[in-house]
């Protein structure tokens, strides 16, 4: 048994030993709070996950621990992990597919990935079977249908919420307990979605190669349009031509954005209303969104609207020639050539040809289907938030917690008996957040196999522990977004912080997730360290018509700010000049 650094800590997998960040990092940027993974990681995200794998086929119950144990994802020193041996035994169960291929997606060209260790019980005839049935309905079936089906019985939902304010203090914990059936279910469509989008890029990725036009894969998936991730920075590129267009707006922004909707509601100005309105419109359809929003206290666009405002007072400074609309209409147009070069190429394979355009023809269904699936179980989320909130500032008022957050770093067994007597965790409250915030201050290791990694094995946040890489040197990552940008390198490590970034610069960052669409916008390219081709950069990124490398290995270390690179967002390399 594993030596754990955190209270919620799971255990490793012999079964399935190897464990990494990628992808699941969008949106567990930070630490994990006891209480959210706790509650919701081990009894709504592992259990979907697992459904999600047994309605594919691909496993069976009995391949995995016992309910209620950690096995699909875990929390290792409380930062949150995929199990990738998972993953690998699902792409050999998978027809076509390889364990080279994703791990290509996973980990790009990263360093010291261990690599995967035969088990006779990887393969499984009775397994194959049925996961190739699911393979073939990938290709007759829309997942948009079902996926907006969700969103009505989820609006129902949360239209019921009970007054929280009439509820005692173990009534609110019951429901925030309560929604957690439907963010097993959510987050089961979340992964089948998810799944169904990665077999098809995989798909294209693989036909793109094999007629040696691997260049032109990106394009075949850019520019789908209705992904909702990229509808709110259009959103928001709309409102930042009111600010660019107005004189008092533009002023009020130029005194920064601290205080800035206070001064703007009491203002008499016409554009300020208008602004205003448009604002208000905005957060009410977008406003549970933030940096690591699947973590119950990570801030959101409602409770802390600076967030959005930084990224408008960047977008507002770009030239209306950089609008997402005109760039995504030309991605469409050469994702259309894309299409057509490809079965040019394929002449004469009438099969190859007619699995190719169905996979590029439904890959957007699935890319659509796998962000709107992520945007309902955020906004589960936000209710489960609410409610533990809510709670929170009950106990803060009373003088049994100094902020509302720190209801959360009690276990979910610990919640019932906190709630009876607050007071007597009140040492025990003190000792975790001092450990949280320590290792909110860390970087956990992105791969590991068997044990946890120790303590002493996470570097420190903004270490500098990889040399700069000298003019002339080329960053292989995965290239995920079609296009060549040049431009000057701004690292941005957070959102909670004005990045300053200026209109045109290239983004280069660890990771990035929903939040940060709006500052794609300004943006002239987008470089980050993990992730692939339906990763949130990619996704938004071809979306508003930008080029964006992926797995770019200590790209946030390596590029010296401020200086000038090019994104080949068609072969994932970036030039170092």
């Amino acid at each position: 048994m594993s030596s754990k650094i955190w209270v919620c800590d799971s255990e490793s997998s012999a079964r399935f030993p190897v464990f990494t960040r990628g992808n699941i990092g969008e949106v567990f940027v930070e630490a994990a709070s006891p209480l959210t993974w706790s509650a919701y990681g081990v009894h709504a995200w592992e259990p979907g996950w697992r459904d999600a794998f047994y309605e594919i086929g691909a496993f069976a119950p009995e391949e995995f621990k016992p309910p209620g144990e950690c096995e699909v994802i875990g929390c290792f020193g409380g930062y949150v992990y995929i199990n990738m041996s998972v993953v690998r035994v699902l792409a050999l169960r998978i027809p076509g597919m390889t364990i080279e291929s994703i791990d290509k997606s996973f980990f790009g060209d990263y360093p010291d990935i261990p690599p995967h260790k035969p088990d006779l019980r990887d393969r499984n005839a009775e397994r194959v079977a049925d996961v190739t049935s699911w393979l073939k309905s990938l290709f007759a079936t829309d997942p948009i249908a079902p996926t907006n089906q969700d969103r009505l019985h989820l609006d129902a939902l949360l239209a019921r919420r009970p007054d929280f304010a009439s509820r005692t203090d173990a009534q609110l914990l019951d429901y925030f307990r309560s929604l957690r059936p439907e963010g097993r279910y959510l987050f089961k469509r979340h992964v089948l979605n998810s799944r169904g989008a990665n077999v098809l890029t995989s798909v294209i990725a693989q036909i793109c190669q094999a007629v040696g036009a691997s260049d032109l894969a990106a394009k075949v998936s850019a520019a789908v349009g209705d992904i909702d991730s990229a509808v709110q920075s259009f959103e928001l590129w709309e409102i930042s031509r009111l600010i660019r267009a107005s004189p008092e707006l533009t002023a009020a922004f130029g005194q920064g954005v601290d205080g800035l909707l206070r001064r703007l509601r009491a203002s008499g100005e016409q554009a300020a209303k208008v602004f205003l309105g448009a604002w208000d419109a905005f957060i009410e359809r977008w406003g549970f969104t933030g940096p690591s929003v699947w973590e119950l206290r990570s801030p959101t666009y409602r409770s802390q609207p600076e967030i959005v405002l930084r990224m408008l007072d960047r977008a507002r400074q770009a030239p209306d020639a950089a609008s997402p609309q005109v760039r995504s209409t030309q991605r469409a147009a050469e994702r259309e050539a894309a299409v057509a070069e490809v079965v040019q190429r394929l002449a004469g394979n009438a099969e190859m040809v007619g699995r190719f355009t169905a996979a590029a023809h439904l890959v957007g269904a699935y890319l659509a289907a796998r962000e709107r699936g992520k945007i309902h179980c955020t906004l589960l989320i936000d209710e489960a938030r609410a409610a533990v909130r809510a709670l929170g500032r009950r106990l803060t008022r009373r003088g049994l917690l100094s902020s509302w957050e720190q209801v959360l770093l009690v276990t979910d067994e610990e919640a019932d008996a906190f709630v009876a007597n607050p007071a007597s965790y009140g040492a025990l409250i003190a000792e975790r957040a001092a450990v949280l915030e320590m290792l909110s201050s860390k970087e956990p290791p992105f791969v590991f196999e068997g044990e946890p990694p120790p303590l002493s094995a996470f570097g420190d946040r903004g270490r500098a522990d990889m040399e700069i890489a000298p003019a002339g040197a080329e960053l292989k990552g995965i290239g995920v977004s079609p296009g060549r940008y040049t431009g000057r390198a701004r690292i941005i490590t957070s959102l909670a912080v004005d990045s300053e970034l200026e209109p045109g610069e290239v983004i280069v960052a660890r990771t990035t997730d929903a939040s940060w669409g709006p500052l794609f916008l300004a943006a002239g390219a987008v470089v980050v360290e993990t992730g692939a081709a339906i990763s949130h950069a990619a996704i938004v990124a071809r979306e508003v018509g930008i080029p964006a490398a992926a797995s770019v290995t200590g790209a946030t270390r390596r590029i010296r700010e401020g200086s000038i690179i090019t994104v080949d967002g068609n072969t994932g390399v970036v030039t170092v000049h």
